[in-house]
């Protein structure tokens, strides 16, 4: 009988050719139904954004097995912020996700440690922020274990217009067919589902999936890698 082959992955600094396949992952898992603030957020452009704004803070976590359907197993995006006339720096995960089969395996924490070296090595960060959804207890669980006890509550409100009568002025068939039908927006992006149970998983993984076009080539990596050598030789 053969012996069902061992899960191990590998993490390393996300390439444009994961592009897709991180998309694909995060639609899977970002439902509706489930996760209402998470689903509105990720598309492919929030992909796209960070990876060419902040490429050397998304990572993956890649199957070893080179005969898996399934390459990309787990993801993290994240970004740093400096505020002027502040010697601080703030690291900040955005955004996080790991295949259902490959939870409870240490992916997680390999994403976010690996995460956390970089920024400390290439921005020096001081403080380290994330948020999540207070019903998803996993990941609540999760980041009190690795020590994010300082918490702060808040929330996120949202209004259907065309329901709300303070903008009744506004209500239009423009709600259903906009002028501009690719001007996209940047919406604040709660933590991902890393570690709650997530929906019924995407049928085969290559079957119909959606493409995301990389806006910039192979150019724009090597000067991001450029960069991020000038900041190691800086200190």
């Amino acid at each position: 009988m053969k012996r069902p082959k061992s899960l191990s992955c590998s993490i390393r600094e996300m390439t444009i050719h994961d592009l897709a396949e991180v998309y694909e992952l995060g639609r899977s898992q970002f439902k509706a139904e489930s996760w209402p603030m998470l689903y509105r957020s990720w598309d492919e452009y929030e992909v796209t954004t960070r990876f060419h704004i902040d490429g050397e803070y998304c990572l993956v976590a890649e199957n070893n097995d080179e005969d898996s359907a399934q390459r990309i197993v787990g993801f993290v995006l994240g970004t740093v912020v400096s505020k002027p006339g502040s010697a601080w720096n703030y690291g900040y995960i955005v955004w996080m996700c790991v295949h259902p089969r490959w939870r409870r395996r240490n992916v997680a924490a390999r994403l976010v440690g690996r995460l956390v070296e970089t920024m400390v090595e290439v921005d020096g960060i001081r403080i380290l922020m994330t948020d999540t959804d207070p019903e998803n207890k996993r990941a609540m669980k999760f980041f009190a274990a690795r020590g994010f006890t300082d918490q702060h509550p808040h929330v996120y409100l949202s209004t259907n217009l065309e329901t709300n009568s303070h903008f009744v002025h506004l209500r239009r068939e423009a709600f259903r067919e906009p002028r501009h039908a690719t001007r996209r927006r940047a919406l604040p992006s709660p933590v991902s589902t890393v570690l709650v149970g997530s929906g019924p998983q995407e049928e085969a993984a290559a079957k119909g999936r959606k493409k995301v076009k990389a806006t910039r080539g192979e150019h724009d990596i090597a000067q991001r890698e450029k960069k991020k050598r000038r900041k190691r030789k800086g200190g």
